[in-house]
């Protein structure tokens, strides 16, 4: 499929390399990290999950909004990506691996803001409005939610914006302004306020239907994240007796996919948005034997203890890019949970916090690549530990 973008946009290095050599590629990395540590040496993997779609899979889009302004009064407007290590934007609005619902919102965006002379933010000048634009998609519902994030709490225009958004674009549901002047690069702040629509978006991941607000963090691609959680549930084989504990639970999908299977199910998340999400999802779902918290995984002993869940028979972690802190797999560690269940995002890390386990007696049973980002280097992966009987 050609990319109106390549090769000024540099988000997907891949596009171009065969398939089959991309997911090598992948699995090769994944199988590297590990060798890393002697106790991994002879890892079992299993076949690498490739993703069913290759191009416009990608449920969601981060874009940043640049400026240019032409003589005498009019603004050019942008909506692109950053180059890597610079603060350049390569245009991206017509991105190959974006989702085709949002494709034509993202064509209009800039447009429509040039058209109204919305001013657009100035990084080095520090004024001006619009500094990105965040996009999900409903491939379930077939709905797009929009989030617009400005260093000024009332930008020119913005009503006028979003209606003729969503007269051009009825898949349009409900959009969101996110207040955020701070500098760096954290796109997102605590304030963000509801423009029209419903609060949050729902999509189908298997057979749960599943609710997520802007700040809340869902993997990329709808399927393969369906199929890491059915794997999730495959491997640990979860028992009607079984005390389940997700750490880094996010909207809840990992321990909603379990809370049918087993007794009890905990999961503990820092971002209070992402368990307000968990809670309404556990609601919709009827899982009554799910419960959420909003607090550090690091406090995961100390909360299981609170709730008197009991002895923790079951664990999965799906953390951020930097893996698990010491003090997170100390309390990991210390629940000595029969099973656990490991999904990451970054090979390196996932491997020494295996390593890690492992020297704490558990054994490594299963590990498998997921394409998670087709044309990129991206690599997820799920990782089974079991501790001996």
């Amino acid at each position: 499929m050609p990319c109106p973008h390549f090769p000024r946009c540099v988000g997907c290095p891949e596009v171009g390399i065969p398939y089959a050599e991309q997911l090598a590629a992948k699995e090769a990395s994944l199988r590297a990290a590990l060798a890393v540590y002697p106790d991994l040496a002879g890892a079992p993997f299993e076949e690498p999950y490739g993703s069913p779609e290759l191009f416009g899979y990608r449920n969601q889009a981060k874009l940043v909004f640049r400026g240019r302004y032409v003589p005498p009064d009019r603004q050019s407007v942008l909506l692109g990506v950053y180059r890597p290590g610079t603060h350049s934007v390569a245009p991206a609005d017509g991105c190959i691996v974006h989702h085709p619902l949002l494709r034509p919102l993202l064509r209009s965006l800039p447009v429509e803001v040039e058209r109204l002379g919305i001013p657009v933010f100035d990084e080095r000048a520090r004024h001006g409005a619009l500094r990105y634009a965040l996009a999900r998609a409903s491939t379930a519902r077939g709905e797009v939610h929009l989030t617009l994030v400005s260093a000024v709490a009332e930008p020119p225009a913005l009503d006028e914006l979003v209606a003729r958004l969503r007269r051009a674009h009825p898949e349009l549901t409900a959009s969101f302004l996110c207040v955020n002047a701070t500098a760096g690069n954290t796109i997102l702040s605590a304030d963000i306020r509801l423009l029209h629509g419903a609060p949050a978006l729902l999509e189908r991941f298997g057979e749960l239907e599943l609710e997520s607000r802007p700040d809340a963090f869902v993997q990329a691609n709808t399927a393969v994240a369906s199929a890491i959680y059915a794997t999730a549930r495959e491997w640990l084989a979860p028992r009607t007796d079984d005390v389940a504990l997700d750490l880094y639970c996010g909207v809840g999908a990992l321990a909603l996919h379990l809370a049918p299977h087993v007794a009890r199910v905990l999961g503990v998340e820092a971002q209070s948005s992402a368990v307000a999400s968990a809670i309404a999802n556990a609601r919709r779902l009827a899982a009554g034997n799910a419960e959420f918290v909003a607090a550090p995984v690091e406090q995961a002993a100390q909360l299981v203890a609170r709730r008197g869940l009991g002895t923790v028979t079951l664990a999965v972690v799906n953390p951020p890019r930097k893996g698990l802190s010491a003090q997170g797999l100390d309390a990991l560690a210390s629940l000595t949970p029969r099973r656990v269940l490991y999904v990451s995002c970054d090979p390196r890390t996932l491997a020494r916090d295996l390593a890690l386990l492992v020297a704490r007696g558990y054994a490594l049973e299963r590990v498998r690549a997921f394409d998670m980002l087709p044309q990129t280097p991206h690599v997820e992966a799920v990782a089974l530990l079991a501790r001996p009987a």
